[in-house]
């Protein structure tokens, strides 16, 4: 059988309704992983969910923010502190698709705040993209968990004892002029056990994602995955991995990787050969659970690269 590559599909697509096309092949991928994740959450056979029990136990249950949790073989571990749990997963798609490094997390929790920061930074991580309000309607999505006043430490404690990482803002800026509901908030990091050194980390908020749903086009999510793309963080150390999280760390994070991914390649390829799609959220559902959550946003990934291949800058 003739393999059709990507553009060919895509063409096939605009004939085709989206859904029509994707429907059999995501709700297949689907079920499998939502049967695999309720036996996961049973704890009628350790067997079962060993490959989950680090998420799973007494020290680091209060520490998930909903059921969503990251598989044992490569979660992210803490090296400082009394439990080196967070609910965090290191991403990587295939090298045909990407190089990136990605760490896909939860929003923090208000007794998480300080891990979340101690991951930043033995994680060595640069660049932070936010892609959820900290609160939508009556429910929280994640805690404000950066200093709000500009110059002033800020010493976020560890849910296991003191923090040795102190964060302190240098500016904020919200960049309408770049993509709507986008702001940039810069910080500088220290660590008490390393006097002398520091890093600049930047944070990129969106706040146009409402919680499993989508932006109105993919043009604001291009345009911010291009402003982060050009930042300066980005360019000093791309061997540092990317931090991205919105409020359980699937759905939008998994949906903002996937695009991320494809911007970058589709900036020096000019094809792909079978359904980069389909390719790379296979890749991510086998490193966490439920990433790219949605039947709507998988096929979203397919218009937003549709608009990325069609509106090159």
């Amino acid at each position: 059988m003739e393999s059709t590559s990507f553009k060919q599909l895509l063409g096939e697509l605009e004939q085709i309704p989206v859904r029509q096309r994707v429907i059999s092949s995501f709700e297949q991928i689907h079920n499998k992983d939502r049967e695999r994740i309720r036996q996961e959450l049973e704890r009628l056979d350790n067997k079962k969910s060993s490959n989950v029990s680090d998420a799973q136990s007494r020290t680091s249950y209060s520490l998930n923010r909903f059921f969503v949790i990251p598989y044992n073989h490569n979660r992210v571990k803490l090296m400082e502190g009394g439990n080196d749990y967070i609910n965090a997963t290191h991403i990587k798609l295939p090298d045909n698709i990407s190089t990136t490094k990605y760490i896909a997390t939860q929003g923090p929790i208000n007794h998480t705040i300080g891990d979340f920061w101690q991951m930043v930074w033995e994680q060595k991580a640069l660049t932070i993209v936010m892609v959820t309000k900290t609160a939508e309607g009556e429910y929280s999505k994640c805690a404000e968990y950066w200093p709000s006043a500009v110059g002033k430490p800020f010493l976020p404690r560890l849910s296991s004892g003191s923090t040795s990482v102190v964060v302190t803002l240098l500016d904020s800026t919200h960049l309408s002029a770049v993509c709507p509901s986008l702001v940039e908030r810069n910080f500088v990091l220290t660590h008490k056990l390393y006097p002398g050194k520091s890093r600049t980390v930047r944070q990129l908020h969106f706040t146009a994602w409402p919680d499993r749903g989508l932006p109105k086009s993919p043009e604001p999510l291009v345009r911010l995955i291009d402003a982060m793309n050009l930042g300066e963080q980005f360019k000093e150390d791309k061997d540092s991995p990317i931090i991205v999280h919105c409020s359980a760390g699937v759905g939008r994070t998994g949906t903002f990787i996937l695009l991320d991914a494809a911007r970058q390649y589709f900036a020096t390829h000019s094809d792909y050969d079978g359904d980069f799609v389909a390719d790379a959220f296979k890749s991510l559902r086998e490193q966490r659970m439920m990433m790219v959550h949605t039947l709507e946003q998988f096929e979203f990934c397919y218009q937003a690269i549709d608009y990325m291949l069609n509106n090159k800058a």
